[in-house]
């Protein structure tokens, strides 16, 4: 039996680049780093100094004054879900959608609530347990951000949310679209959503060396397929997708933006964070996400890598990549945008799926910025350092997480 065709027809971010779609494709298209110093607390005992931030963001704005009071009860990874998804939704003229119990919302985070589990913690250990938030529990619990949105919106139909590390985006666009071909939904709310510039997650990177400490060129730290990068720099966001059913999208006369093909999974079954380093699980992930569609390796366009900047994981994905395609690299170009907007955790699939689709939509595979000296170990002759305008008909989009879980996201021209 024929499968239901599954299309993009709104999405929505908030980043360290810009607060919406259309000026964060504007930055990438610029190479525009959105990197800096961190300004959230003291970084002086910490040996990373740098982040992704968001910047000039006020959540108060995208509340109804009934729903303030609550809002103020809320972890910034929730507003940062409620201004994406406001922004998907408005694209995708589902605002004001009448059939509520069609809609649903598949919207995860790797982490959660991390700012109000932090002061929470903080307030227990130096106030006594009197002085811990009784909304403590609500407001950091990874499922939050699904929940408010579908109060806030008022869809009643499938609401979950996922946990998989930085694949948690790609991974719950993927359930989204299972939904809808099983007939549960007729659309969709997808994506990921992260808060964690937190000095108690700076430390925990720091300490395990996973961090970036190029602090006196923070827009040049974030350096995929360098010779000299020295890990991925932790940045915060979201970014959402409103997914819907072909002829559901065609008949109220929506934007098609593009297709969502399928998407591959994988485990790597090697270690607690780090990537089996011949790219196996990669591998697995993105074979998987052609074979669901019938496509072949050679069709591929572009693929927008996963690539953190750490220096196993870019080569352990490259290994992956190269074993799908071997030497024949024909026209395919391969890059990784955290180069730019840096590393967003669970959410940062969701925004890499944004800049994909836009790839696809506006015929140009953007930069992987920062390379001054390519790291001759990558087995990969197709990493572009500048834009590259070309059809884009096909596209992967990569993201792999702790635990050695790997989604692999593709995406085709309508």
């Amino acid at each position: 039996m024929e499968q239901k065709r599954i299309v993009i027809t709104g999405m929505g971010t908030v980043n360290p680049l810009a607060n919406n779609v259309k000026d964060t494709w504007e930055a990438v298209m610029n190479g525009k780093s959105g990197i800096g110093l961190t300004t959230r607390f003291d970084t002086s005992n910490l040996t990373c100094k740098i982040a992704g931030e968001v910047k000039n963001f006020d959540y108060k704005q995208y509340y109804t004054e009934e729903l303030l009071k609550k809002a103020k009860r809320m972890d910034f990874y929730c507003h940062y879900a409620v201004a994406a998804a406001g922004e998907a939704l408005k694209q995708a003229g589902l605002e004001s959608a009448e059939n509520k119990e069609r809609i649903g919302i598949s919207v995860g985070s790797g982490i959660g609530g991390l700012g109000v589990q932090h002061d929470n913690s903080v307030a227990l250990a130096e106030k006594g347990p009197r002085r811990v938030s009784p909304f403590y529990i609500p407001m950091s619990i990874g499922n939050m951000a699904a929940g408010v949105l579908s109060l806030l919106f008022g869809f009643k139909g499938p609401n979950l949310s996922v946990q998989t590390a930085c694949a948690t985006a790609n991974h719950a666009i993927a359930i989204a679209m299972m939904l809808i071909r099983n007939n549960m939904a007729d659309a969709m709310v997808a994506g990921g959503t992260e808060s964690t510039i937190y000095e108690v997650a700076m430390a925990g990177f720091n300490n395990m060396q996973a961090i970036s400490t190029r602090n006196d060129s923070p827009q040049t730290a974030s350096r995929p397929f360098d010779r000299d990068r020295d890990g991925f720099v932790m940045s915060e966001g979201a970014g959402i997708l409103v997914i819907e059913e072909y002829e559901h999208a065609r008949k109220r006369g929506a934007e098609i933006l593009c297709e969502i093909l399928s998407c591959g999974m994988s485990a790597d079954a090697h270690d607690f964070v780090a990537p089996d380093p011949e790219g196996y699980g990669a591998h697995l992930s993105m074979k998987m996400a052609l074979d669901q569609a019938g496509k072949n390796p050679q069709e591929l366009d572009y693929i927008n890598a996963h690539g953190t900047a750490t220096p196993p994981g870019d080569i352990a994905e490259a290994k992956g990549i190269y074993r799908l395609l071997g030497d024949d690299q024909g026209s395919l170009c391969v890059g990784s945008t955290k180069s730019m907007h840096g590393h967003l955790l669970g959410a940062t699939a969701g925004l890499e799926a944004i800049i994909t689709a836009l790839s696809i939509r506006n015929s140009v595979v953007p930069a992987n910025i920062n390379i001054e000296n390519f790291d001759e170990e990558i087995p990969l002759t197709c990493v572009n350092r500048k834009n590259i305008e070309k059809p884009v008909k096909l596209a992967l989009s990569n993201s792999f997480g702790f635990g050695g879980h790997n989604s692999s996201l593709l995406l085709g021209a309508v």
